[in-house]
């Protein structure tokens, strides 16, 4: 395959940036991660191992945030917080691998709870993602809930013991780690995650059962992402070891949301494009003039392609969808749908997602190819 155009050199900057942090990732987690949770001693560093693999994961998680920049076109408000808290979690990591006083761990231990944003964040990408609508006081809710949360973890040192009955520091293999005995509210936080990993996999499954999602594959890899997630969560809570694995689950969940979202942006990925280009052939079809009675193998797939994704709109963006197959201009959708300009811009950017097309122009060659075949309805 030749990349000769733009957004081909484009796709393969934005991948090899990608192939880059994933290798950086697999050479951190082989050298430290391995030994560190068989209990061996690092193969380069016999001192401070800990805090050069934190400081290694920070310095991708910062990475991964001008990846971020860098890759996304359609910048997306919850994964970007997301992404700035993982760096900082992450920081707070290694701040408190470095610590040299139990004042200093402390407040390392209470950045790196930050992470309890992360459920939240998670969810909403979530929802966003298989089109669930929520209510404003529901976000509400779920924000004031999170907040304490952190409140509760971030209490833990202080002269309350109900977080931590004791806390102490210890020096391992040249890095600080943070003794705890944990109090009764601890069990409140633990309670606090799974209530959200239920969430995140019910809204999954309920997406996939409705059709929400534009793509199951869409949902298979955020199912993963959690999945993934949970197990960590459930190893760290049964084995207790020196590193905070969660820290490179972080990370690979950054990963797989970068490519998720280049997926939904129209890019290839692997041998699947988010977004198929009308054929030459097609173009010719239209310029004849004539009605269309029978398709080439690859442009009738092009149809039935294309009609499955649209079972995915609702119903108010079919009525819009009407309307521009009737060949109306945007005011008059809004006049006719009783609605602003700026929802039915709104509308249109789902359309154009949730049918792969990269424009309004895009959109309406595969109209006037369905009316011209006589299949319109089915898209209605």
């Amino acid at each position: 395959m030749k990349f000769s155009t733009i957004k081909d050199k484009k796709y393969l900057r934005r991948f090899a940036f990608l192939f880059l942090i994933f290798g950086l990732f697999i050479v951190l987690f082989v050298f430290y991660a391995l030994p560190v949770l068989a209990g061996e001693e690092t193969w380069f560093y016999n001192s401070g191992s800990l805090s050069v693999l934190y400081g290694a994961i920070t310095v991708i998680s910062l990475m991964l945030v001008a990846g971020y920049s860098f890759m996304i076109k359609k910048k997306e408000l919850t994964l970007l917080i997301l992404f700035v808290c993982v760096f900082i979690v992450n920081g707070g990591y290694l701040m408190l691998s470095i610590a040299r006083t139990l004042k200093g761990a402390l407040f390392a231990n209470r950045i790196a709870y930050v992470s309890a944003f992360l459920p939240l964040l998670m969810l909403l990408i979530i929802m966003d993602v298989c089109r669930i609508q929520y209510h404003r006081l529901f976000l509400a809710a779920l924000v004031c809930v999170s907040v304490a949360a952190f409140l509760l973890a971030a209490s833990g040192g202080s002269a309350s013991t109900l977080y931590y009955q004791e806390v102490s520091i210890q020096a391992v293999d040249g890095s600080t780690k943070l003794l705890k005995v944990y109090g009764p509210l601890h069990l409140l936080y633990s309670i606090y995650l799974l209530a959200y990993f239920g969430l995140m996999v019910s809204a999954l499954f309920y997406a996939i059962v409705r059709k929400k999602v534009i793509n199951r594959e869409h949902a298979w890899i955020l199912i993963s992402v959690v999945l993934g997630n949970i197990f960590v969560w459930f190893v760290e809570q049964l084995i207790r070891t020196d590193f905070e694995f969660l820290s490179l689950t972080y990370v690979i969940t950054e990963i797989f949301l970068l490519l998720l979202y280049n997926m939904m942006q129209g890019y290839h990925m692997g041998e699947a494009r988010g977004a198929q280009e009308i054929p030459p052939s097609a173009e010719d079809l239209l310029a004849s003039g004539e009605a269309v009675y029978a398709l080439p193998p690859d442009m009738e797939e092009l149809f039935d392609t294309f009609s499955k994704r649209a079972e995915a709109l609702t119903p108010s963006e079919r009525k819009i969808l009407k309307y521009y197959a009737e060949g109306r201009e945007i005011s008059e959708v809004a006049e006719l749908a009783f609605i602003s300009i700026h929802t039915v811009r709104k509308h249109n950017a789902n359309i154009y997602q949730k049918l792969s097309v990269g424009s309004r122009d895009e959109l309406m060659l595969y109209l006037e190819l369905f009316r011209r075949c006589g299949r319109l309805e089915e898209l209605m």
